[in-house]
């Protein structure tokens, strides 16, 4: 038997009579919490409060989702196509108000912003198609505009203050009517239907809406600035019918046509019933998809991780939780390179259901299943070391380090 000597160090005895009182240790000895220890140098003496912890935890959602938004590939290319599309109508607008002439406008702001839209067209080919339908969709939509306009001319309701336009823009009194209906078409109705197709959202309602928006800021013009109805039109009642009604039938079309060439986003999405069969899925209630934000937009070209690696084959891709195009793999594999912490996780760990959601915001397809969440990441080529991949791992081991 070994015997060790142990050194004990010994309190003095307690007076008789008295009771001792416990020694706490020394602030080296003793052992720190993990929130005191995470917790800053000013701030370890004082506990936060429910409500401190609760802003700092949205604060951080906030800040994260601003990142995001920051390092989304479609913002930049949109903000542009939205602001230069109402550069023709804007300088209009000054011009009328007597503020700038319309030359300086038309060869300072209206000039250079469609030169700059068509850079970015033939930098970006995806969003300068998407333009040009926009462009397309304003001028067809001008062009039954001015019909319902040009039967008002022939009643004596309204005059035809377009070749107007053509004499401003150009400081030219003799200029040729012609030059009046170009600015318009191109300029104004163009332009502001380039704008509306850069929207996430499209029907024949939002387009009304829109026609609406824009007639009452033509009013606004005329009623606190009387000089431009010199140049355009008096602002009456009949007039004011006349206009409220163009701008709807404008709406109205230009929302149908972009609509129609552009699929809305959020469109309810349902799983094939063969599908649902074959997984035996009966009495659990059909799986359709909700309006989702989706923070990373459609990429400017198909390709996986900008390596040139293309997706796979075909417009489409039949995976077990429905069909995803090219453009919607793209989208999930931007938003799922990501950190989780940028979406508004707490943790930097990827899970199942955490993967399962970032998808549902970004196709718009919700009840995925654990096998089809998996057969989606080994489409995309995307490790990322998921917390039940590590712990099937685990216990892998361990049952072979038992067999051994």
């Amino acid at each position: 038997m070994t015997v060790t000597r142990l050194d004990v160090q010994r309190r003095p005895a307690a007076a008789p009579g008295r009771p001792q009182r416990p020694q706490r240790p020394r602030d080296e000895e003793r052992p720190r919490r993990p929130r005191e220890a995470a917790v800053a140098p000013e701030a370890a003496g004082r506990t936060l409060s429910r409500t401190a912890r609760r802003a700092a935890a949205e604060d951080a959602k906030l800040l994260a989702a601003i990142r995001l938004l920051l390092s989304n590939p479609s913002l930049f290319p949109r903000l542009f196509y939205l602001a230069f599309g109402f550069a023709a109508i804007t300088s209009l607008g000054v011009a009328l108000s007597g503020a700038v002439p319309l030359p300086y406008g038309f060869h300072y702001a209206v000039i250079p912003a469609y030169a700059v839209m068509l850079l970015l067209g033939l930098r970006y080919p995806a969003w300068g198609r998407r333009a040009l339908l926009g462009l397309v969709a304003g001028m067809i939509a001008t062009a039954i505009y001015d019909a319902l306009r040009i039967g008002l001319m022939f009643t004596g309701l309204w005059g035809d203050p377009i070749p107007t336009i053509g004499k401003l823009a150009l400081d030219d009194s003799n200029a040729w009517w012609f030059w009046g209906y170009v600015w318009r078409f191109v300029g104004n109705g163009g332009g502001m239907g380039l704008a509306f197709a850069m929207l996430p959202w499209r029907s024949v309602r939002l387009g009304i809406a829109y026609g609406s928006a824009i007639c009452l800021g033509l009013f606004g013009l005329l009623y606190f600035w009387p000089v431009s109805q010199q140049h355009f039109f008096p602002l009456t009642p009949p007039t004011a019918v006349g206009a409220m009604a163009g701008h709807w039938v404008y709406g109205a079309v230009l929302g149908w046509l972009t609509t129609r060439w552009l699929p809305p986003v959020g469109h309810r999405r349902h799983r094939p019933a063969r599908a649902r069969h074959d997984r035996g899925d009966h009495g659990r209630p059909e799986v359709g998809s909700r309006s989702a934000t989706v923070l990373v937009a459609v990429p400017d070209e198909p390709v996986v991780g900008g390596h040139g690696k293309g997706l796979p084959a075909g417009p489409e891709l039949a995976l077990p939780g429905g069909r995803l195009s090219s453009d919607e793999l793209y989208t999930v594999r931007c938003a799922l390179q990501q950190p989780p912490g940028a979406h508004g996780f707490v943790s930097d760990q990827w899970t199942l259901r955490r993967v399962a959601m970032v998808v549902e915001r970004a196709t718009g397809v919700r009840g995925w299943q654990p096998a089809e969440l998996l057969a989606l990441l080994d489409t995309l080529e995307l490790d990322l070391r998921l917390r039940e991949q590590r712990r099937d791992q685990r216990e892998q081991r361990t049952a072979r380090a038992r067999v051994s």
